[in-house]
């Protein structure tokens, strides 16, 4: 800050150097600040490995498209022909492909499951996969009835412009 002066400015004066990135509203004196964001549009989260993008998330998404794979049983006739082409659609999509491709700390997998899971409980409220019980599903996916991915297949994912996006898609 460069303060430019002339004259006597006098004694005692004090001068306060603010640096604000965004403001909305400007109250030094206020005592209470409250801020609601309503419909803001998220950033996306760029993958932390940038080699990642290339053959590696070909190579994951490939898995992704093997692991739903094993819902085909369940698919509704009008979707039987356009399931796998509705998830290479949703996977194309940026907000889910930079999440999609990593784990973070999900064990025995290289994708992000529980995001699939939730993406599938999105087709089952749809009426895209007609199984809506989710230890069946898990069964097929995971072999197992108590995998912890049986309970991702009853919630949303977590990120509302995700469920937004993949709601305009499959309509």
């Amino acid at each position: 800050m460069d303060i430019n002066m002339q004259g006597d400015p006098g004694t005692g004066n004090t001068f306060t150097e603010i640096h604000i990135n965004n403001v909305e509203t400007f109250a030094p004196n206020a005592t209470t600040v409250v801020n609601n964001h309503y419909g803001d549009d998220k950033k996306l989260r760029v993958s932390s490995d940038v080699t990642l993008q290339g053959a590696e998330s070909v190579q994951r998404k490939a898995e992704i498209m093997q692991y739903v794979s094993s819902l085909k049983q369940y698919v509704t006739p009008e979707w039987s022909n356009r399931y796998e082409a509705t998830w290479q659609a949703i996977l194309r999509l940026p907000e889910v492909s930079y999440v999609v491709c990593e784990p973070g700390k999900q064990k025995d997998t290289t994708f992000n499951r529980n995001l699939v899971a939730n993406i599938i409980y999105i087709m089952c409220e749809k009426g895209i996969i007609v199984e809506t019980n989710a230890t069946t599903l898990a069964k097929a996916l995971e072999g197992d009835k108590d995998h912890p991915v049986r309970a991702q297949l009853r919630t949303k994912p977590e990120d509302s412009l995700i469920v937004e996006k993949i709601q305009s898609l499959i309509r």
